[in-house]
């Protein structure tokens, strides 16, 4: 497995997406505690005090299935959002290929009927709003009336 930078890992990433098109790309991310912790995970309280001594951090691992194609990466955690929000978009370029789910009879008739009831509130509230809004013009209109006589 090759450890690599935080950019050259993005652009990897992104190869290994174009080459495995029809293919599958495994992207796994946990915490990294560093090496000393890794190495005494069946003892907990060595664990523990290796642990505390560093920051934490995550490492991130990439493969398919095919050979040699094992990336990895180690990211501070002040950095974390920033690349989770890279390799973010660079899943949804990436990922282009999906099929749509398709509906059944049932699912299909169910939106149309949410669809038509949606349109007849939303028609129904606009009569409601427009009757206001004469009233209110109208109101208006009327007391302006009033106002201008009391000018003249």
């Amino acid at each position: 497995m090759v450890r690599l930078e935080e950019s050259d890992f993005l652009t990897k990433l992104t190869e290994l997406f174009g080459l495995n098109r029809a293919g599958t790309v495994y992207v796994s991310m946990k915490r990294f505690a560093g090496r000393l912790a890794s190495l005494r995970r069946r003892k907990p309280k060595l664990m523990e005090e290796a642990a505390s001594k560093e920051e934490p951090r995550c490492l991130i691992r990439a493969h398919s299935n095919k050979k040699r194609s094992k990336i990895s990466c180690i990211i501070e955690a002040k950095d974390l959002v920033r690349f989770q929000l890279a390799v973010g978009n660079i899943m949804r370029q990436q990922m282009d290929g999906l099929k749509t789910r398709e509906r059944s009879k049932e699912e299909r008739q169910k939106e149309r009927e949410e669809k038509r009831k949606a349109k007849a509130d939303a028609a129904a509230k606009g009569v409601k709003k427009d009757e206001e809004n004469k009233k209110e013009s109208s109101k208006a209109a009327a007391s302006g009336k009033k106002k201008g006589a009391k000018k003249k």
